[in-house]
């Protein structure tokens, strides 16, 4: 059996218990589920998750070092691994090395992770958004797949460098020491918007220079929004966020006029629509292009070019698995960027241990 720590074998029988099948629990834990099913076994064989003895190099921190290594990263999620070792001494007299951080840190499964970037969020929209969320999260199903989601990127042609990571557990992106807050854009590069529904999607649509009101009724309401609405009548909802170009007047008026019944959104809520997930993956495909883009008319050409080769099954299982689970998740979070951890604040509880998290 693959070796896993002491705390990862409890939790993956306190997890079995739940109901939860091997493969899930796999996913959660990070292993392969043939894993889980030996554990299984071996405590039903047994009564025990200990593994069995093996030899080895000895560890070069105590248990008592590992703890402080464990917490002085949960405290400070954007603490280096460099940092930590320079402060540890191991039991063999000397600093340890950065691997060993690393190892000790995975061991109580913390890895590091490129953070979230969020926008900055007052109370008012906090309290905005957890209002938003409350009521959509009853939506059905098929309710989600009567809406039309549509956006605006900034697509460049050297992406930003991404290079900081932060320490957190699977399932913790949207905790809110895991997030660096940021403002949304940066750089100089194109501008596209596009609209996606479960069934279809519209053009991507090159936006030059800046977009007000009238432009945004002319080349995006009326070029593209309205034929595609004439085109799939099962949509019912038009979602666009509250950027000034789409909450003037001018565009109000123009889609009330055309029986357009728009999604209320809540404000600064990009990780509440799917079509951001696409974006993200629009723009991992450009940059793994070779040769890259390395002008603007190549740029729109690679864009244009990657998001008709986006398959559509991947737009319907992010509508289908998105969803409601976003607004449960922002409701647990208050209204803030919304993060589920599954297993965070649950007590799990197998014959006489009892297990906090």
């Amino acid at each position: 059996m693959p070796r896993l720590t002491d705390f990862q074998r409890q939790l993956s029988v306190a997890l079995l218990d739940q109901g939860l099948r091997p493969q899930d629990v796999a996913n959660r834990i990070g292993c392969h589920v043939t894993t889980i099913r030996w554990l299984r076994r071996r405590v039903v064989d047994t009564g025990s998750t200990r593994g069995r003895p093996r030899s080895g190099r000895p560890r070069v921190t105590n248990n008592r070092q590992d703890r402080i290594i464990h917490r002085s990263h949960i405290r400070d999620r954007f603490r280096t691994a460099v940092d930590t070792a320079r402060q540890t001494i191991g039991t063999h007299g000397r600093e340890v090395s950065v691997y060993t951080i690393r190892r000790r840190l995975r061991e109580r499964g913390l890895r590091a992770r490129v953070p979230y970037r969020g926008p900055i969020l007052d109370e008012a929209k906090r309290e905005r958004r957890l209002r938003w969320a409350r009521t959509h999260r009853r939506w059905t199903l098929a309710r989600w797949r009567s809406v039309l989601f549509s956006d605006e990127t900034r697509i460049c042609v050297h992406r930003p460098d991404r290079r900081e990571h932060v320490w957190r557990r699977r399932g913790e992106r949207f905790q809110r020491d895991c997030i660096r807050e940021a403002d949304r854009w940066g750089g100089a590069s194109i501008m596209a918007w596009a609209a996606i529904s479960f069934k279809s999607r519209t053009p991507l649509v090159m936006l030059d220079g800046n977009l007000n009101a009238q432009r945004y009724v002319d080349e995006i309401l009326q070029r593209e929004v309205i034929p595609f609405l004439d085109e799939h009548p099962e949509i019912q909802f038009f979602q666009q966020d509250n950027a000034r170009p789409h909450s003037a007047r001018l565009s109000r008026d123009f889609l009330e006029d055309n029986d357009v019944q728009v999604l209320d959104w809540p404000p600064y809520s990009p990780d509440m629509s799917p079509i951001e997930h696409l974006w993200d993956q629009l723009k991992t495909a450009i940059s793994r292009r070779r040769p890259r883009p390395g002008n603007r008319r190549q740029l729109i050409a690679a864009a244009q070019e990657e998001w008709d080769n986006l398959p559509q099954e991947r737009i319907q299982t992010l509508f289908n698995s998105i969803m409601r689970r976003r607004c449960s998740a922002c409701v647990e979070a208050q209204g803030g960027q919304h993060w589920a951890h599954p297993l965070l604040s649950v007590t799990f509880y197998r014959a006489s241990s009892l297990f906090f998290f």
